[in-house]
């Protein structure tokens, strides 16, 4: 029984993923609709446009921002070092054989 099972799931992975997203997907429809719904008390008394989220002003953002410049220069540095490799590199040692053996094939 477990090998024709085995033979089965291995002949057909995409229906058994589709079957198994679709399971997935109504689990979650159930359960999202079997929970209770929020009334208003349990909706949050701040909104953002009021200001909820004044904890992200510039003192907290700041190290943050800079953190990001510094690593964003990081790996533009790098890539550049990259490109720069790239551009030494002797294209033509890879590429005569191939252009030898495409002359031969064409006379």
């Amino acid at each position: 029984m477990k090998i024709r099972t085995e033979i089965f799931v291995r002949r057909n992975p995409i229906p058994i993923l589709l079957g198994a997203l679709g399971i997935g997907i109504g689990i979650g429809l159930a359960i999202r609709y079997a929970s209770t719904t929020a009334t208003k008390e349990d909706e949050p008394r701040e909104k953002i446009s009021d200001g909820a989220l004044g904890f992200l002003s510039l003192p907290f953002l700041l190290p943050l921002l800079k953190s990001v410049r510094t690593k964003a220069e990081d790996s533009a540095d790098a890539i550049k070092e990259g490109v720069d490799r790239l551009k030494n590199v002797n294209v033509s040692r890879y590429t005569k054989p191939i252009h030898k053996r495409w002359k031969a094939w064409t006379k």
